[in-house]
């Protein structure tokens, strides 16, 4: 069983997801239940690439281009630049730490997506 605080997040990320569909449905102004599964489809959309995002920052893709970034930064200011064991990859890996909060964002986009063909079946 989940704990309060994992519940709660669902909660205010399926929230965000409603507000995000309301928001698309009062922008691209179709007053019909087609319109308002595009919206809500739409927002599934916007939601699935957001935890798609989360997900590859959690499984530490960026790391390495981070670190690529800021070692050119380093290398461009200090030409007598030395690798030390603090500035070695494994160091700055160890030192950033991730929360695994992709899980309430895919719930977001499926509940959106299930809102979206509720709204087509009727």
């Amino acid at each position: 069983m989940p704990d309060p605080y994992t519940i709660q997040c669902c909660i205010r990320s399926v929230r965000r997801a409603f507000v995000t569909a309301a928001v698309i449905f009062a922008l691209r102004r179709r007053w019909t239940f087609v319109g308002l599964s595009d919206a809500c489809a739409l927002a599934g959309i916007l939601f699935l690439i957001t935890a798609l995002f989360r997900l590859a920052r959690w499984l530490r893709f960026y790391d390495l281009v981070i670190y690529g970034f800021q070692k050119f930064k380093q290398l461009w200011k200090n030409e007598n630049f030395l690798d030390t064991p603090a500035t070695s990859y494994g160091a700055f890996v160890e030192s950033r730490r991730y929360e695994k909060n992709f899980g309430e964002t895919f719930i977001a986009a499926i509940c959106m997506f299930a809102c979206s063909a509720l709204i087509l079946a009727i």
